[in-house]
């Protein structure tokens, strides 16, 4: 079978695949390594970088299996494990951190593929040293509830961390409609459900409510609020055009609870008060090009255009919680989250952070996702016990290989790290690629 897999690697390789990120030159460190065969993978020697890192990766080629192909990563007593996505052809970056108390200069690292072919000779290895001060200010942004908690929960879990909401997360699936005759109660309810989440489930994080707040803007409406900036948008399923009723969830003073109308300019206009009442110096956000979920990406273009009025430096964190058809990150919850395949044109890197989450963080984080309404059954969901076909939508439960109890709970959280400039530069490539069309 591997021998199968290396022969349509080399095609692959032959036939022009190579990487699809464009690390920018002077961040991180680059190195080269030469990947030796063993009987299970390939080998190298670990060199040292020259000043010092937190994160760590390196690009090897692949050909995997179109199932649950993984690799083990070994250096000196410590091994990790690492998913790939099915089908992988060509470079993948795999995430070397966890390794990290182990690897000293000249230390042998082992990878050895199950389904998965890697090609010996080449590679290259890129360290860097991000230097955050985890200590100041930090601003989560989640487009829905739950979106800080898969995204960042072990980042902020515990430091001087703000978590804001943009959406009440009040359309998807009709989890309720079991209890409603109206869809737009139904809707109306788990908004407001999802809202109160989203300001208490951090505090399990230690993150009081009242450092909280959900903006109360409308769920899958934020693309089409921007093309129409000053219009009062109503909600998916119903007229209500007042973000205000979902803002009565909010036990913090962060903006005003009065009523509201859902426009964009509204939004930016509180996203900048957030950002001046906060003074972030970490900002985490949505990738707007890894991200494939609307309202994530318009999201960041949202945080873009307050940055306009808040002339602050800060840096930019940024995530995907929707990337490769929602797979990824790959595996079985506790295994390592390599970068998500890209296959679209260039993406620029400034910089890229793993961030650890020991076991009990990630058992802390694991039970915080499950405190979300929206990522578990539903009362006449659980009602059935188990049973086959005992009163379940035909859509649960959730296919597991999507699942976020699954994607959740890592052993790390990955970010790419931009400054200012980068960020705004990024989204500028994003708007330009939407409005260039298909």
């Amino acid at each position: 079978m591997l021998a199968a897999l290396l022969a349509g690697l080399c095609s692959e390789v032959a036939a022009g695949a190579d990487d699809s990120y464009r690390f920018v030159p002077g961040r991180g460190e680059e190195r080269p390594a030469t990947l030796s065969a063993t009987e299970e993978g390939v080998r190298w020697n670990w060199v040292a970088p020259a000043g010092g890192w937190d994160t760590a990766l390196v690009g090897v080629r692949v050909t995997a299996a179109a199932q649950e192909p993984w690799v083990e990563l070994i250096a000196g007593s410590e091994r990790i494990e690492q998913y790939l996505d099915p089908g992988a052809q060509g470079l993948r970056w795999l995430n070397l951190t966890s390794l990290r108390s182990q690897l000293r200069d000249g230390v042998g690292v082992e990878i050895r593929g199950h389904g998965v072919a890697i090609e010996p000779g080449p590679a290259t290895v890129r360290a860097y040293a991000n230097r955050l001060d985890l200590k100041r200010p930090i601003l989560v942004l989640a487009p829905h509830p739950d979106d800080a908690e898969i995204a960042a929960f072990g980042l902020y879990a515990g430091r001087s961390a703000t978590i804001v909401t943009l959406t009440s997360g009040n359309a998807g699936d009709a989890n309720y409609e079991r209890y409603f005759s109206d869809p737009a109660e139904q809707y109306l309810f788990k908004g407001y459900l999802r809202a109160v989440d989203s300001v208490t489930v951090p505090w399990q994080g230690g993150i009081p409510p009242e450092r909280c707040y959900n903006l109360g803007y409308f769920d899958a409406r934020l693309q089409a609020m921007r093309e129409r900036p000053g219009e009062p948008m109503s909600e998916m399923y119903g007229p209500n055009q007042d973000v205000s009723v979902y803002r009565r969830a909010n036990l913090g003073r962060l903006l005003p609870s009065g009523p509201r109308t859902n426009t964009w300019r509204h939004l930016v206009e509180d996203l900048e008060r957030v950002l001046r009442k906060v003074e972030p110096a970490l900002v985490v956000t949505a990738h707007p090009l890894l991200d494939s979920h609307a309202d994530h990406q318009f999201s960041s273009v949202a945080l873009a255009e307050a940055l306009g009025r808040w002339k602050r430096p800060a840096v930019f964190l940024l995530y995907t919680n929707h990337a490769s058809e929602n797979l990824y990150p790959f595996g079985p919850p506790g295994s390592v989250m390599s970068l998500p395949p890209w296959p679209g044109p260039e993406l620029s890197v400034q910089s890229v952070y793993s961030h650890p989450v020991d076991p009990d963080l990630q058992r802390r984080k694991l039970f915080a996702l499950e405190s979300m309404h929206d990522l578990r059954l539903s009362p006449v969901e659980q009602s059935g016990c188990g049973e086959t076909g005992a009163q379940r939508r035909p859509d649960y439960p959730r296919v597991p290989a999507v699942d976020y109890l699954r994607r959740g709970p890592r052993s790390e959280e990955t970010f790419f790290v931009f400054d200012r400039a980068g960020f705004e530069e990024l989204v500028r490539g994003f708007l330009e690629q939407i409005a260039a069309g298909p």
